[in-house]
């Protein structure tokens, strides 16, 4: 257990300064250099967070040895039950010839018990802590993510797939069937589903001039899976949860990966075209500021 937590700290103190540097020199480096870069540079980092292994060679300069660990807490054992002396016991009364007489082979009942006495280490009780933090985390995310599906299902409705879908699923060489619903107060397009894409359009969906550029947006994050790029982003803060840099690499990783998909989206596509794609994209944020329905969750 405290080798599990130390090869965990080894991995969050190594990578904290990944992170640091690449939130330092982004803004920097993004002038000279894509932002793919970046997006690839999260992902070696989350992959790293999410193997607490000592990678470190048997004679590195630096090392990390365990420290000794201490007992920080212990529980009072109960007091011994002793068995009396036999000086204590009172003595029987002579017996008669008329009343039985008692064996004097039976000796008095020794009723001799203590508690075990139970300690907790630091390396234990930082333990627990970590382990309560990791699943409050995750009970929270599961729970967000029931409670948007419970609400999908509930009020969620098909759409008439558009005449022009066949096409840009062929652009996109995606063959899996697409699925598209609309729902009343979702905030704006999102696309869930690991393996078939579900596209989610608010209520009323958008205009036919403005739909081929939202479902070439969502359809291109299911081409990339993106999806499963941002659950490995997840696990890496459900097990780093006490690091705040990891929480600050998931929300810039996250916009490092739209940009992405924006510039895979607009490869190919005249000026004109690449201009109201970004009009739409803005449409599509201001709508998401708006407020929505209560109980609403956000894309899982």
């Amino acid at each position: 257990m405290s080798q599990f937590l130390l090869n965990l700290a080894q991995a969050t103190l190594t990578t904290s300064a990944v992170i640091l540097l690449l939130l330092l020199l982004g803004p920097l480096l993004s002038r000279r250099y894509a932002v793919r870069w970046r997006y690839w540079a999260w992902l070696a980092v989350a992959v790293r967070l999410l193997i607490p292994i000592d990678f470190s060679l048997p004679q590195a300069p630096v090392q990390l040895e365990t420290p000794p660990d201490r007992v920080v807490y212990t529980t009072a054992p109960s007091p011994v039950l002793q068995a009396p002396a036999a000086s204590d016991l009172p003595m029987p009364p002579a017996a008669s010839p008329s009343s039985p007489s008692v064996p004097s082979s039976i000796a008095p009942e020794e009723s001799v018990g203590a508690e075990t006495v139970k300690a907790l280490t630091l390396s234990q009780v930082l333990f627990r802590v970590w382990l309560a933090g990791a699943l409050i985390l995750l009970a929270w995310h599961l729970a967000g993510y029931l409670r948007f599906r419970r609400y999908l299902r509930r009020w969620a409705q098909p759409m008439e797939p558009p005449a022009f879908l066949p096409g840009l699923l062929r652009e996109l060489n995606l063959t899996r069937p697409v699925r598209l619903l609309t729902c009343p107060g979702v905030r704006g397009p999102l696309m869930t589903g690991l393996l078939s894409p579900t596209v989610v359009l608010p209520q009323p969906p958008p205009p036919q001039g403005n739909l081929w550029f939202i479902l070439r947006h969502e359809l291109t994050h299911f081409r990339r899976r993106d999806i499963l790029y941002k659950i490995l982003l997840l696990c890496a803060n459900l097990l780093h949860w006490f690091n705040p840099l990891v929480w600050v690499m998931l929300r810039t990783a996250e916009g490092d990966l739209e940009r992405c998909c924006d510039q895979d989206v607009v490869k190919g596509l005249e000026p004109e075209d690449r201009s109201r794609y970004g009009q739409v994209i803005l449409d599509a944020v201001r709508s998401g500021r708006q407020p929505t329905l209560p109980g609403k969750e956000s894309s899982p």
